[in-house]
């Protein structure tokens, strides 16, 4: 063993051994966001790059396990779940904001508990619940997205945080709201945190301007800068969340472009747009807009390949990576805008709907790997589904994405999340039972290291383990938690008895 990797492997093993570590940081981590919360999940994705991986081991084959599940949870779809910050006596509560609540969630030993909720929006079809954010010291922002201008109901954005500090049993208070009407902006939910603390947005498209919005908003809910980009014909922008770098740049794909926004905290502008056909011949649906992943960053540091991954939303999707600096001495790609570094199919990628995108579920990156899945829905799907889930890996020597390996077999409907502590990728589906599983696929290889039975035959949105593409958290005892429609799922370690 090299002497760097035995040194960071000690350093791991000290980190979950003392239990003070700070658990977002890995030693593979790309640069840490100091405002995050200290959570092994704080943000969409998990980090700012939106890489969805850890270190932290989840759950083997070889573990014994007990599934635990909170249902029948008001309001619905897809809600997307964070672990809190430590408290003073060690607890983390599951936070958990769906289209109507915010809830906070414990594990009192034997069950899943409602600590509290709080009521946001009194409609569970006008908001998915995808994007909120966690900061140091318990401090929550979710939104409620209305936009009905002639009834003067604009989106909001909420400021949360515990009535009784230091308290993982206290209630929910709201501190502070934003009213996006105040300020002439139209419907916004996107949403992402950058390093210096404040919360970077944009808009759907205001069609009636022919613009969509772009800003920058400090903790205490301040319009720090605002400014209106030029919609291209056709476009739109309202579909994916947001990667954001140590430099403040952050990241927005639409239907037409890849864009990047520069922040120094004085001038906001767009730094650079790239040109890409996203929809081509795919489908145009409701929720078909373009691509329908985030953008995710690889590589950092001096003198690495530095890019973003998205998928388009091709008929049969392709994977494709942009350069966020591009070399020197690269000589770009034919009729090619020249930021864009490679396209590669996808290939059990397939159009299901024409509702949705086949591939709806942003990238997992851990390094230079990048592993990606069919999806097939957030509103129920077939017990015969469309599956499929692939690994590729950046190859920095010839400049290329490179396919590892492919497999066919399995259907994970989440956002895929990967442990390099135990080397596998997480997701769950359903099979051709009609019954839902746990999967974890070998980093390596991509072959089925894992096939735990969750069960229920229930139809959607009772089935508590319909994954409707959210987040899958590993915490630093390797529990997994992921929610259905109106559920929260536990899947729990259980020592040995003589342990």
């Amino acid at each position: 063993m090299k002497k760097g990797i035995l040194i960071a492997s000690l350093l791991l093993t000290l980190i979950y051994q003392s239990g003070t570590a700070q658990t977002s940081f890995c030693p593979d981590d790309p640069p840490l966001n100091p405002w995050l919360a200290d959570s092994p999940y704080p943000i969409y994705h998990r980090n700012n790059y939106a890489q969805a991986s850890t270190c932290i081991p989840g759950i083997t084959a070889k573990d014994s396990v007990r599934i635990k599940v909170k249902d029948n949870i008001a309001g619905g779809t897809s809600p997307w779940i964070y672990l809190s910050d430590k408290y003073p006596n060690g607890e983390r509560v599951i936070l958990y904001s769906n289209s109507t609540h915010v809830f906070k969630f414990r594990d009192d030993g034997e069950k899943l508990v409602a600590i509290d909720s709080l009521k946001i929006d009194g409609n569970p079809y006008t908001s998915f619940g995808y994007n909120f954010l966690l900061t140091k010291n318990n401090v929550w922002f979710t939104y409620d997205p209305k936009y009905r201008p002639k009834l003067r109901k604009f989106t909001t954005l909420y400021k949360l945080t515990d009535t009784q500090p230091n308290n993982p049993d206290s209630k929910i208070k709201v501190v502070k709201t934003l009213n996006f009407g105040d300020h002439g902006i139209n419907k916004v939910t996107m949403y992402s945190l950058n390093y210096n603390g404040q919360i970077v947005f944009y808009s759907h498209e205001d069609k009636k301007q022919n613009i969509f919005n772009v800003g920058i908003i400090d903790q205490d809910l301040n319009l720090v800068s605002h400014i209106k980009c030029k919609l291209l014909p056709g476009e739109k922008v309202n579909h994916n969340s947001i990667a954001v770098d140590e430099t403040n740049a952050f990241y927005i794909v639409s239907t037409h472009r890849l864009m990047q926004f520069t922040w120094d905290n004085t001038v906001l502008k767009m730094g650079w747009e790239a040109k890409y056909d996203f929809v081509k011949d795919g489908p145009t649906g409701k929720w078909a807009n373009g691509s329908g992943t985030t953008p995710t960053l690889m590589g950092w540091g001096e003198g690495k390949d530095k890019l973003v991954i998205v998928a388009d939303g091709h008929a049969n999707n392709n994977l494709v990576a942009f350069w966020r600096e591009i070399p020197s001495d690269w000589q770009g790609l034919s009729g090619r805008d020249r930021r864009l570094a490679d396209v590669i199919k996808i290939p059990y990628a397939k159009s299901f709907s024409k509702k949705f995108q086949s591939i709806e579920n942003s990238p997992t990156v851990y390094g230079y790997d990048v592993a990606i899945a069919q999806f097939n829905g957030f509103l129920g799907y077939k017990c015969k589904n469309y599956k499929g889930v692939q690994k590729f890996r950046w190859d920095t020597e010839q400049d290329k994405l490179v396919l590892q390996w492919a497999n066919d077999k399995v259907n994970m409907n989440g956002v895929l999340s990967y442990s390099s502590g135990s080397n596998l990728v997480y997701g769950s589906g359903k099979e051709e039972d009609c019954n839902y599983y746990y999967y974890g696929l070998d980093w390596d290889t991509g072959k089925i290291a894992l096939r735990l039975l969750l069960g229920t035959k229930r139809r959607f949105p009772k089935d508590p383990f319909y994954d409707q593409g959210v987040n899958h958290i590993i915490d630093e005892e390797g529990n997994v938690y992921f929610s259905g429609s109106r559920s929260l799922v536990k899947i729990e370690k259980v020592k040995p008895v003589n342990d």
